[in-house]
């Protein structure tokens, strides 16, 4: 009883054990299987994180592509709005030089004023060249009269220093003379240094030779003792060897004998070459003086004649410019004054027309009355009919007539309208002119202040030219009136 009870124990220990180790097992398992899910969860979240980051990026990419297309479309756009505004400006720019060029050639006064500047720019120039001239002559006249006040000093003075500027003279020589011979002196020296030096460095090399070949001698004789047997034979040694010493002396004395000899002669051929070049240079310095002198004189024979030259040219240039500018402006001023009266003439014809049409239907007026009261007597209709025959005649032919007085009416109020399109054309084009005027003026008047022909600038124009220009202007007419007192 006891063991069956003991082994029913074990079998429920044995089945317990089996049971935790079954939930174990399942445990691990779910554990296990939880960690799956968790890493499939994991990974789908990873993925999903994937997905949503290239959707992100494709979106940013996109929408920066598309930030990207509007930015170069707005770039585009604003650069065609630049380029348009650029060829807008450069187009008014070119129809404004335009304008200004076919007003500078259609107006007479804008052609006088281009052709004064000119002219003033010339006279500027020229008078530019007149003063240099002068400032050289004036230069040349003040060495002329330096040179005269020194030559009449001078003569005052010969009479009297003859004595005095022969021996300045002479003085004047013997010292050239002697600076002449202290060169040649000089000269002489550093040849004779020269000359010395090469002594000195042909002894030098002499000795070194000679050292060497006495070497080589006493090597020889030493040799050659050796070899001698008997006193005669070193006897005789002896006696050649003194002979060559002797002969050798000698040939080297006759070579320094030579060179004193050329150095003596190409002194000599140096002193000779130095007179002759002083000689020269005295006979070239007179023909020089000479030929300068002359030069001079008809350099300044040709200056004052182109000096003369240029003042008539001038003078020609500017009358042919200023007979051409009065026969521009006659025939303008002709041509515009046919072209007005002509209008004028014009409008007095048309109107005149008008009057005499206006005339003729008054006339024609009364003799359609006349003739309508006659035919109508004629064929003694009562008073009534005639008299509204009569009225109902009167409104057509005075219906007819206004009709006419209405299109004369529009044809004169559409020449009137012409008329005054004309004048406002004429105003506004006198009112180009003048700002191109003052424009011609504001370039180019500062720069020829004192040179612009008298009627060019007005009082009026003053304020518009600036105050730099108007404080030259008012020292100019200052320092002209003085001039002119």
């Amino acid at each position: 009883m006891y063991s069956k009870g003991s082994s029913h124990k074990e079998w429920l220990l044995q089945q317990e054990a089996k049971r935790q180790a079954l939930d174990h097992k399942l445990d691990i398992r779910e554990a296990e299987k939880v960690e799956i899910d968790k890493r499939a969860e994991n990974r789908r979240l990873f993925h999903r994180f994937l997905r949503e980051r290239q959707q992100a990026q494709t979106e940013e990419r996109i929408i920066q592509a598309e930030n990207m297309r509007e930015l170069q479309k707005r770039q585009s756009e604003q650069e065609a709005r630049l380029a348009q505004k650029m060829d807008h400006i450069h187009l008014e720019e070119l129809k404004e030089a335009k304008l200004r060029q076919k007003l500078r050639e259609s107006s007479v006064e804008l052609k006088t004023l281009e052709a004064k500047l000119r002219g003033a720019y010339i006279s500027k120039e020229l008078a530019a060249q007149i003063a240099e001239k002068k400032a050289a002559r004036l230069e040349e006249k003040l060495q002329e009269k330096a040179a005269v006040e020194s030559l009449r000093s001078a003569w005052e003075r010969e009479g009297a220093a003859e004595a005095e500027k022969e021996a300045e003279e002479y003085c004047r020589k013997l010292e050239y003379r002697a600076e002449l011979q202290d060169q040649m002196m000089y000269a002489e020296r550093l040849k004779q240094a020269a000359y010395e030096d090469f002594l000195r460095e042909k002894k030098i090399l002499d000795d070194v030779v000679r050292r060497i070949h006495e070497e080589d001698q006493r090597e020889v004789e030493s040799k050659m003792l050796k070899m001698m047997k008997t006193k005669e034979d070193m006897e005789a040694f002896y006696k050649e060897r003194d002979a060559y010493k002797q002969k050798e002396k000698e040939e080297m004395e006759e070579e320094n004998r030579r060179i004193e000899q050329y150095l003596a002669s190409q002194s000599m051929q140096e002193q000779k070459r130095v007179a002759e070049l002083k000689e020269r240079e005295e006979q070239k310095a007179v023909f020089t003086e000479k030929i300068a002198r002359q030069m001079y004189e008809t350099e300044t024979k040709r200056r004052e004649e182109e000096e003369i030259m240029l003042q008539l040219a001038e003078e020609q240039r500017k009358e042919e410019l200023e007979r051409q500018h009065r026969a521009e402006i006659e025939v303008k001023l002709r041509k515009r004054v046919e072209a007005q009266q002509a209008h004028r003439d014009q409008m007095a014809a048309r109107m005149k027309k008008l009057q005499q049409e206006a005339q003729e239907e008054a006339a024609y007026r009364q003799v359609l009355i006349e003739e309508f009261a006659e035919s109508e007597r004629l064929e003694q209709l009562t008073a009534e009919k005639r008299r509204i025959k009569i009225l109902e005649y009167r409104r057509t032919v005075n219906a007819m007539l206004e009709e006419r007085r209405r299109r004369r009416a529009e044809e004169l109020q559409y020449l009137l309208h012409v008329h005054q399109l004309d004048l406002e054309e004429e105003k506004a084009r006198k009112r180009m002119i003048e700002e191109e005027r003052l424009r011609m003026l504001k370039e180019h008047a500062s720069r020829l202040i004192g040179y612009l022909p008298r009627g060019v600038l007005r009082e009026d124009d003053l304020p518009h030219l600036g105050s730099e220009f108007m404080k030259h202007y008012a020292e100019t007419v200052e320092s002209s009136s003085k001039c002119l007192e």
